[in-house]
């Protein structure tokens, strides 16, 4: 007799207990698990593996923390001041002045979020990965910034120096000239940024303030090798007439040793300034709508147009330019230049790659302007070649009383001219003296001006009833 065992029946319920084991297993497992996820999640203190400045604060509250740290920060840290350096220049500032501070909760309260920001997953491996890279975060400071700019403004007036130009002097043929001086510029935006990166970082060193070096306006560069003249043009004035003399020699003194640097534009009416009697300058006769009558600054129109053709020879390139209404004795016609203040101007432009220098020169009756600069064996030499094309006659002649004179007897008291049209032509020569070019300069109407004459009554009645 024996007992037959189903082996079937028993591979099924052993099965059967072993899976019912293994979902006991699992829902077991799932509880720890999602009970040490909620303790970790919902863990009120600082993780572990984070450190502020070196000090542990794991396992801490933030008002655990923040008196660690506060602790920490009076036994080690002693700083009491910064110092601003500028070469042998030092100016101190107490951080007590600036409110200086530790910026502690900005620190603890990023601290405190580390392991908290970001989905499940995130915040898990986060937290997981403090046991092996722990974080060591760094307290910033934190300070009244106005202080700073304000105490920065009065450093910037000690430093700026706009520095000193080269100076330049032709003296009929003898050259002299002294050495620039650079000068300096602060910059308060830039100091407060490189102020700012120091002490938000707790970095409480020396900080050498930013200076930039500026160039003064004239560089010795600029003068030392100006030897040469390129032009030069003379005219004659009148030295019996005293006011008209003193107005042309107090001009020619306002542009004399005038340095133009390259690209740059002269103005005439700038140079001189305001001609008014305040600045020196006299009652003399000038030009007004084709008449000559009194004004304060005549004589001037003279030097300008002295500096015209000195300018016009040199290759210059003239910008600006009105001609008289009227023809002139001391220039030819199409050769002068007019100026009215604030009106009517002379410029021109320095169009060469160095520095140049406007000499204006007077010898007895003699007024010279030139042109100093660099010669080069290439540079042509220019002659200005005026061409009438047009004349136009004066009108009749107007006569005036004058009782003092004899029966027979005229006086002039203005002379008649023709009206003129006239191109102003620039032939360019080579060294060998070869014509390598024409150019024309300009084309100007000069208006013909009427004569005056001054007659006794007798002869005024006659030359009227013919």
């Amino acid at each position: 007799m024996y007992i037959k065992i189903n082996s079937t029946n028993t591979y099924k319920k052993t099965l059967y207990f072993s899976l019912i084991a293994c979902i006991i297993l699992f829902l077991l497992m799932s509880i720890f698990f999602g009970v040490s996820i909620h303790k970790k999640l919902s863990y009120k203190y600082y993780y572990n593996g984070i450190y502020v400045d070196g000090v542990k604060i794991s396992s801490l509250t933030k008002e655990q923390a923040l008196k660690k740290m506060k602790y920490e920060f009076n036994t080690n840290h002693h700083n009491k001041v910064v110092s601003l350096i500028y070469k042998e220049k030092a100016w101190t500032i107490p951080l007590e002045i600036i409110n200086y501070q530790y910026d502690f909760d900005s620190t603890l309260n990023y601290a405190y979020n580390i392991g908290r920001k970001g989905s499940l997953i995130n915040r898990i491996k986060t937290i997981n990965s403090l046991d092996n890279r722990p974080i060591n975060l760094i307290v910033s400071g934190k300070y009244d910034n106005d202080i700073i700019v304000e105490k920065l403004k009065i450093i910037k007036k000690e430093i700026d120096f706009l520095g000193i130009p080269s100076t330049y002097t032709y003296n009929y043929g003898k050259i002299s000239y002294t050495n620039d001086v650079e000068g300096r510029k602060f910059d308060i935006e830039t100091n407060t940024k490189l102020i700012k990166s120091q002490l938000l970082n707790r970095n409480f060193n020396d900080i050498f303030l930013i200076v930039e070096t500026i160039k003064p306006s004239i560089t010795l560069a600029d003068v030392k090798d100006l030897k040469d003249v390129l032009a030069t043009y003379t005219t004659k004035f009148n030295i019996n007439n005293s006011s008209r003399a003193h107005n042309i020699k107090l001009a020619s003194k306002k542009i004399n040793n005038y340095l133009l640097l390259p690209g740059e534009e002269f103005s005439m009416d700038l140079a001189l300034g305001p001609r008014t009697s305040d600045q020196g300058f006299m009652q003399a006769p000038i030009i007004m709508k084709n008449a000559i009558i009194p004004g304060t600054g005549g004589g001037v129109c003279q030097v300008a147009s002295t500096l015209y053709n000195a300018v016009l020879l040199s290759m210059l390139q003239v910008t600006n330019r009105v001609n008289h209404s009227i023809t002139l004795s001391y220039v030819p016609p199409g050769q002068d230049a007019t100026i009215s203040e604030g009106y009517i101007d002379l410029k021109f432009k320095n169009n060469r790659d160095y520095t140049i220098c406007i000499v204006s020169e007077i010898n007895y009756e003699n007024l010279t302007t030139k042109i100093i600069g660099k010669k080069r064996n290439e540079d042509p030499f220019a002659r200005l070649r005026p061409i009438i094309i047009e004349e136009y006659d004066p009108p009749d002649p107007e006569y005036v009383v004058n009782e003092s004179l004899r029966d027979d007897e005229i006086k002039i008291r203005i002379k008649e001219k023709k009206g003129l049209k006239v191109i102003l032509y620039r032939d360019t020569y080579n060294k060998e003296d070869a014509l390598i070019n024409t150019e024309k300069i300009s084309q100007d109407i000069y208006k013909p001006v009427r004569g005056v004459l001054a007659v006794n009554k007798k002869l005024f009645e006659a030359l009227k009833n013919k």
